[in-house]
């Protein structure tokens, strides 16, 4: 008779724990399937660690109910060592056609034999490092991401308030937008100015705060009817002032998986970081391509220069997923293109000519610059950008292997 798994599990130190809280790239909905659920301290212990993990304790003698597989991306499966019993509980597993993650102490061949033929994730010993656990569930989470075939994510962030983020970020979204059937999503992070419904002229009904009060059960349908909507531009607006009109029942960082939401359902999610990194917004960059707007001034240069070495030393963003943009640009000044690159310590680098009339004619009559602009520079410029952070890439086709077949190399 095998033993419980709490009981096999208890050879893991009661003290033992991550240096810091494990925060999940991709929600995870898990079940632990154990034959006896009736003592699980200390695998709840285990698995508290580990934010943006879900999971509750089914028996896998129980009947199968098919409702219960709603939602749910992996299964941590007890594995017996009895032959009958091991059959029983990979047979339940694979109901779900989630990924599956063995638990097993000193398990015979033969039962890792049986498990061969299962499409298992991995296999994990009750009794080795957390660590283990741990990594192997944050590799189903990454997994989940190029299966989901999420949206890629471009954040534009202002270097120093008032370099132009939110004028570049809707002209960016419009122009995109016009891309045959290219459903661009466009998010206002300015809690205290958001100003895009105003520059693209479209009447917003819904903010940001509006739809996080009902997050959980916005389906594609309803995620999309809070969007004001022109062709193939979508806006999730953020009304005046509405970071201090909200109180604290409200937990911002579930902003996280709104933008996973978008990522789901539209091919590009843009972000309108004007404002720049916040303490409820900042974990948004990390899955993001960032462009910064600057301008060419020491001051605008200075402050730059600061919002980079935050975003990599302090958030480890890799400055390969950086990009600047020079807005206003002026080729004679004295500022060059070289300088800016040396001074703040990325090589791709784009600009955005000076042109202040077709800019207030856009923000003064509140339509977008694919509606005002013909031929003119700035207009170039932004489809320039375009073209080269938002590629038209053919969809990848991920097919996900087994435990097995990665040991084994196929």
């Amino acid at each position: 008779m095998d033993k419980p798994l709490e009981l096999c599990v208890s050879n893991v130190n009661d003290e033992q724990k991550l240096a810091m809280p494990m925060l999940l790239p991709f929600p995870v909905n898990a079940i632990v399937a154990v034959k006896d659920v009736s003592n699980l301290e200390l695998f709840t212990a285990l698995l508290s660690q580990i934010e943006r993990l879900s999971w509750r304790a089914n028996s896998y003698l129980d009947i199968f109910n098919e409702e219960s597989k709603n939602d749910i991306n992996l299964i941590l499966l007890h594995l017996p060592n009895d032959e009958r019993e091991a059959k029983e509980a990979l047979g339940y597993g694979a109901k779900f056609d989630a990924h599956i993650i063995l638990l097993g102490k000193d398990t015979p061949p033969n039962i890792l034999r049986l498990a061969f033929q299962y499409n298992v994730s991995d296999f994990i010993a009750v009794d080795a490092p957390i660590e283990e656990l741990h990594e192997a569930i944050l590799k189903v989470s990454n997994r989940l991401i190029e299966e989901a075939e999420l949206a890629p994510v471009l954040a534009v962030v202002n270097g120093k308030a008032g370099s132009g983020a939110s004028f570049i970020a809707a002209s960016i979204a419009s122009v995109a937008a016009k891309r045959e059937s290219y459903d661009v999503c466009l998010l206002d992070t300015d809690l205290h100015h958001g100003s895009l419904g105003h520059i693209l002229g479209m009447e917003a009904n819904y903010s940001i705060c509006d739809v996080l009060w009902s997050l959980e059960e916005l389906d594609e349908v309803a995620l999309k009817s809070t969007m004001a909507t022109s062709e193939n531009l979508n806006l999730l607006a953020s009304k005046p002032f509405e970071l201090l009109s909200i109180n604290n029942d409200l937990d911002l960082s579930i902003t996280i998986d709104l933008v996973r939401k978008c990522r789901q359902f539209y091919k590009q999610v843009i972000l309108d970081f004007s404002r720049g990194p916040e303490l409820w917004n900042d974990e948004l960059l990390l899955d993001a391509k960032i462009l910064i707007v600057t301008q060419q001034n020491i001051m605008h240069l200075r402050q730059t220069k600061d919002l980079i070495r935050q975003l990599t030393n302090h958030m480890g963003i890799a400055r390969n997923r950086i990009s600047l943009v020079v807005n206003r640009y002026d080729k004679k000044s004295d500022i060059k293109l070289s300088d800016i690159k040396q001074t703040v310590g990325i090589d791709s680098v784009f600009t955005i000519v000076n042109d202040y009339r077709l800019s207030s004619e856009c923000v003064e009559l509140g339509k977008s610059i694919t509606e005002i602009a013909k031929k003119q520079k700035m207009l170039l410029d932004i489809q320039y950008l375009v073209a080269d952070l938002m590629p038209l890439d053919l969809v990848k086709n991920t097919k996900r292997a087994g435990f097995w077949g990665r040991l084994l190399g196929k």
